[in-house]
């Protein structure tokens, strides 16, 4: 089991927010779309968090600042090599899951608080 932790920051209660007040969130991998809330959980270049809905300003995750690292996990900040080695603990393929956030983890993590993500080979827990 791997735990990530995605620390509360400004980018995050952004992220959150926007999540809160969005109607259709995308599922990966396909054209349908869901009106639970939620975002999606990423490991490809690092392990994160981002906006599982459009944004209205046609600007990309990035720029939006709706791509959040987990602790130890952001490319930018880790060696290559040590930051290979902890995604591959995590999975050994890149995914990208939706995960749900009901409206009282996003109201928490508006507020502050942090997102943990628990990951087994069958399940993703996710607390906030």
């Amino acid at each position: 089991m791997s735990k990530l932790t995605f620390r509360s920051n400004n980018d995050l209660k952004s992220l959150a927010k926007e999540t809160l007040k969005h109607k259709k969130f995308n599922l990966p991998y396909t054209k349908k779309t869901t009106s639970k809330k939620g975002m999606f959980f990423v490991k490809d270049e690092g392990i994160y968090l981002m906006n599982a809905f459009k944004a209205d300003n046609g600007k990309t995750p990035r720029e939006n600042g709706f791509v959040v690292y987990a602790s130890g996990y952001n490319p930018k900040t880790q060696d290559a090599d040590l930051l290979w080695d902890k995604t591959y603990a995590v999975s050994r393929d890149d995914f990208g899951e939706f995960i749900h956030l009901s409206d009282d983890m996003l109201t928490r993590v508006v507020n502050g608080g942090n997102i943990s993500v628990e990951v087994t080979e069958t399940t993703i827990g996710v607390r906030a």
